[in-house]
């Protein structure tokens, strides 16, 4: 039964930090049209009416810009009015070596984490945290 708790305290801990590292996506930095092209990332469309539409990338063609929305199979293309627009907001993101850095430091941390509840095996059997709950009466 001891045994158990632990386990189920390291697999708390561990899915607390899985949620803690989660990212949260926004659309922070503002861009023109045809900034929005070059970078072909993620973007927020806000229109004169405050309406706003987001799409997976702005292209341009013949003379028109283009909101591209993910449809299951393929992309569906929207026409934009530039007449319209009001602003662009661009979806910010972290270059791949923070990713790096934020995995490879979560799982040490989880994995400190586990040691410490005792779940490393023959590695020290964790750490004392007092006495039982009879030794408090």
């Amino acid at each position: 039964m001891k045994k158990l708790k632990k386990r189920l305290k390291a697999i708390a801990v561990f899915l607390s930090g899985l949620i803690l590292l989660q990212s949260c996506s926004s659309y922070k930095t503002p861009v023109t049209l045809e900034q929005a092209v070059q970078n072909e990332k993620a973007v927020k469309v806000t229109t004169v009416d405050e309406d706003s539409q987001e799409y997976k990338y702005i292209m341009y063609s013949d003379g028109q810009f283009y909101g591209v929305k993910e449809n299951p199979g393929d992309d569906v293309k929207f026409p934009i009015s530039t007449d319209e627009v009001k602003t662009v907001l661009m979806k910010k993101g972290l270059p791949w070596w923070a990713w790096t850095l934020i995995i490879v430091g979560g799982i040490f941390v989880i994995g400190l984490i586990i040691c410490a509840t005792g779940g490393c095996g023959g590695l020290g059997g964790g750490l004392d945290w007092g006495g039982s709950y009879a030794e408090l009466k």
